[in-house]
């Protein structure tokens, strides 16, 4: 409280100061605001009284989207009698995916209510009196902001991915919803066109293919070749076929065939992950895995807008920390009553338009309705526009 008192007698006596001074007549131009020691001042009580509400805000969100997850599923686990130890570790890996939800409505909430505070007490007056800009004051938000964008695009791909998956693998054993890989009766085309695969089953557990049909095509589409087997076992970078029929198409137009008790081509080597069962969630892929997916999917020729436009909303969001830092900090300075339920509605309201924003967009993505990265980034940059028009008319 008393190095409070102090910094904000500092602010009134520099900006008490600068008032009176800002043009002395025994000078031809009028003199510039001191910056420097009163500017680290700003940026360091603007942190402190960020740091505490920002920590509090973390804290109350991730356990709003706990109790959310833990009551839409509560019934299923007390219908099986599940234990609370059980309860409890699927919250615990719900946790980081949790985090990284929660962090840009802290944060809006955290820098309005910091800067609504101030406004209150009338302690931006000073600020702004002392020469020292908005966009000066909330440049240490900005950049702590952007650091936290870099780290979050990282902590979700890299912590709070693999704790997602985890914990939806956990509930579904839980629950006795089991998920398997493995899938009948495939088809899929690989290399450009140029390799036609179909299989009565694929077991993913032991990576073989069964009852394997393998049709080599030229560039225009023309049948080259043909291979019958009755399995097909992956040795790490090809398919080795056994109990083989082949067939071939010669020169002159006419086909040859033989028997083989075991067989393998290099252009026979798609990878396992190609004929798993496709009803896997995007959402429990990494950038890279959705990359590789997405390059398959182009090689076969299938649709892949969801994918893509999952892949680059992983990227846009990672910039939300720094979008609603940069809304909320022209928000903060319009409420000078009830600063805590005001800055807790407006985070609230920022938060649901820009998911539900998002939501549309990204359905919009998905069905190719809007090209895949327009999907992804459009809620980031309408935001960013309206948090330019709000800060340009903001108090300074």
């Amino acid at each position: 409280m008393i190095r409070g008192a102090m910094i904000r007698g500092a602010m009134i006596r520099g900006a008490m100061i600068r008032g009176a001074h800002s043009r002395d007549p025994r000078l031809k131009r009028p003199l510039r605001p001191r910056r420097g020691r009163y500017s680290l001042i700003f940026a360091r009580y603007l942190l402190f009284s960020f740091g505490p509400v920002f920590l509090g805000a973390m804290a109350f969100f991730v356990l709003l989207l706990e109790l959310i997850d833990l009551f839409a599923n509560l019934w299923r686990y007390l219908a099986l009698d599940v234990s609370a130890s059980a309860i409890a570790r699927v919250s615990l890996l719900y946790l980081p995916t949790c985090i990284s939800y929660a962090l840009p409505a802290a944060l809006l909430f955290a820098t309005a209510y910091a800067l609504g505070s101030l406004y209150s007490r009338n302690e931006l007056a000073a600020v702004f009196g002392s020469g020292t800009s908005l966009a000066a004051f909330v440049s240490p938000l900005l950049l702590a902001s952007a650091l936290l964008s870099l780290a979050s695009f990282f902590f979700a791909d890299r912590v709070a991915l693999p704790s997602f998956r985890e914990k939806a693998r956990y509930s579904r054993e839980l629950l006795g919803q089991g998920q398997s890989r493995s899938n009948a009766d495939v088809a899929l085309i690989a290399r450009e066109g140029r390799v036609v695969y179909r299989a009565d089953y694929y077991d993913d557990a032991s990576m073989v293919l069964s009852g394997l049909t393998v049709v080599e095509r030229s560039g225009s589409g023309e049948p080259l070749a043909r291979t019958d087997a009755v399995s097909a076992r992956w040795d790490g970078a090809k398919w080795v076929l056994s109990r083989v029929r082949r067939f071939e198409r010669r020169d002159d137009g006419f086909w040859v065939g033989a028997s083989y008790g075991s067989y393998s081509e290099a252009s026979i080597d798609e990878p396992p992950a190609a004929f798993r069962s496709q009803n896997h969630d995007v959402a429990e892929m990494s950038v890279d895995e959705l990359a590789v997916y997405a390059s398959f999917l182009a090689r076969s020729g299938l649709p892949r807008a969801e994918v893509e436009a999952e892949r680059h909303k992983r990227y846009a969001f990672s910039f939300a920390p720094l979008v609603v830092a940069f809304l909320s900090s022209a928000l903060g300075g319009r409420f000078r009553k009830n600063v805590l339920l005001m800055s807790l509605l407006s985070s609230l309201a920022a938060a649901t338009g820009y998911y539900v924003t998002q939501m549309v967009t990204m359905l919009m993505a998905k069905t190719g309705f809007l090209p895949a990265a327009l999907g992804a980034w459009a809620p980031l940059c309408i935001f960013a526009v309206a948090g330019a028009a709000l800060f340009r008319h903001a108090r300074t």
